[in-house]
């Protein structure tokens, strides 16, 4: 029953603060991070790998959420995703929306929010009972 959830991120403290922010589901074993600071570390594991949810950052050096997104959906592989940035989605609007992204994120993230959407979206609400 346990949902393997992968998050990309440059920033490498953002690993602990997910696990803290999602520090419930963790300790009932409903979920598994796999972090990721390095978008082709993450595209080199998805090769070989069935995430239950993407969570990416958008803006990042060497290659954007949106980019990532493109891929995966290039590939044919449709997984939930969530995209992270600190600007408004509506800078983003067109390509949101053409590539299927699940929730659009702003920093700064709401805790609360982010477990129940992930909780929600992978259909734990159920297990938590």
């Amino acid at each position: 029953m346990c949902k393997t959830v992968a998050i990309i991120d440059d920033e490498a403290e953002m690993e602990y603060i997910y696990s803290v922010m999602l520090e419930s589901p963790l300790k009932k074993g409903l979920i598994e991070l796999k972090f990721f600071t390095d978008a082709k570390e993450f595209l080199a594991w998805f090769e070989a790998n069935d995430p239950d949810l993407i969570l990416s950052d958008i803006n990042m050096p060497e290659m954007s959420g949106l980019d990532i997104l493109g891929l995966i959906r290039k590939a044919g592989r449709s997984i939930p995703t969530y995209l992270v940035s600190g600007y408004e989605e509506s800078k983003y609007a067109k390509a949101v929306k053409e590539l299927g992204v699940w929730r659009f994120l702003t920093k700064p993230l709401n805790f609360n929010h982010v477990c129940s959407y992930i909780e929600l979206d992978l259909g734990l609400l159920s297990a938590n009972l």
